[in-house]
């Protein structure tokens, strides 16, 4: 009696033991935050071949598609699959340049996930994650953005919407790089970088559009009527206090260059600045990246008092617009501004040179004076 006993005694045990051994069945949100921790691995090939390591997808055949137009994460090319995961069908949408992906997005047709069972399974995975940009309350914003950290993976965000329009809805998008992935114009008072529970806490990124706050700083930058000349290269720092500045050098004979980048709510610009060792006559902004087409920083300029005649078009029938316009008010001196604007499909990329000293540059033969050839 005693051995038969003690036999279903030791049978109970190993199977209590054996149970609890044996390895847990993953739930959706882990195999989902696994898939992510997959993508953000150190050392993890971005090629667009490089996405079917996903388990279980199914993704369309090689090359990706060139796009007529690109999307406004800065993307042209883009690649589509489809995913089942936890009884739901998924749809993914890798997009990037031509040999490289930068961005890969999940939409889930499906029951949710649940941004806090997804964000347990990346904690469970060994990825911590940091709210690095959140909606604006009383906004439109949907959207939250987590910074992904940890020893074994490559910079990255994960972006987690939860609702379309106010209706709900659940997508998740991998951004690869150290930076946040822009905004729309549109959306940038609908969110904040400032996540926290301060004072700035849930301040959006900008109330203003980037065009507004490129056209706000050129016209900071025209000398006073009073001063009779430009400004040295320390007051060209405090009129521009948001730039980052590299050490100056020299560049022609007697004269000295110094280059820098300017942000300017999201959007990014590289400056050059040039003219003799005591004063700067010459500052350039030339746009990173594209945006969509439809702002208008002259028109700003124009609603801020300031007089903009067009003074000189470039060549026709060249990638880019080039038009030169003599800006200035009553309490300025005039200066010249050339606005290029280079097309690509419904997105655009904005430069602008402005000339301190109201000089114009040596004319192209094929430059245009205005109502001839069609510069207006």
């Amino acid at each position: 009696m005693r051995t038969i006993a003690l036999k279903i005694v030791m049978a109970c045990w190993m199977a209590v033991c054996l149970g609890s051994l044996a390895p847990a069945t993953p739930t959706p949100e882990d195999q989902l935050a696994g898939i992510f921790k997959m993508l953000v691995a150190k050392n993890a090939s971005k090629e667009w071949s490089a996405v079917e390591r996903i388990p279980g997808s199914r993704w369309a055949a090689l090359p990706p598609k060139s796009l007529q137009n690109c999307l406004p994460d800065g993307a042209c090319f883009a690649r589509q699959a489809t995913l089942a995961l936890g009884g739901r069908n998924l749809v993914l949408i890798a997009t990037g340049a031509r040999s490289f992906v930068t961005h890969i997005y999940v939409r889930n047709t499906g029951a949710a996930f649940g941004e806090s069972g997804v964000l347990a399974g990346l904690q469970n995975a060994g990825i911590a994650t940091e709210l690095a940009r959140c909606p604006v309350p009383g906004t439109a914003g949907d959207t939250n953005w987590y910074r992904l950290k940890a020893a074994s993976a490559e910079p990255a965000y994960l972006s987690v919407q939860s609702s379309c329009g106010g209706k709900p809805c659940e997508g998740f998008a991998v951004s690869f790089g150290a930076d946040l992935p822009a905004l729309q114009p549109n959306r940038l008072r609908m969110y904040s970088e400032a996540c926290g529970t301060g004072a700035t806490a849930r301040k959006p990124v900008s109330t203003a559009l980037p065009h507004e706050l490129l056209a706000q700083a050129l016209a900071g930058l025209l000398p006073p009527a009073s001063g009779g000349g430009t400004y040295d290269w320390a007051t060209l720092a405090k009129l521009l206090p948001d730039a980052k500045w590299n050490p100056p050098y020299r560049g022609e004979p007697t004269q000295k260059a110094q280059s820098g980048q300017l942000k300017v709510a999201g959007r990014e610009f590289s400056l050059l600045a040039s003219g003799p060792q005591t004063q700067v006559n010459t500052i350039t902004f030339d746009e990173i990246g594209l945006h969509r087409k439809g702002e208008d920083l002259l028109s700003v300029l124009r609603a801020k008092g300031l007089e903009v005649r067009l003074t000189r078009c470039g060549p026709v029938y060249t990638e880019s617009i080039n038009n030169w316009y003599s800006v200035k008010n009553a309490n300025s001196q005039p200066v010249m501004l050339r606005q290029s604007l280079r097309l690509d499909g419904s997105q655009i990329q904005d430069s602008y040179e402005l000339r301190l000293d109201g000089s114009l540059p040596k004319r192209d033969p094929r430059d245009r004076d205005p109502g001839v050839n069609g510069c207006k």
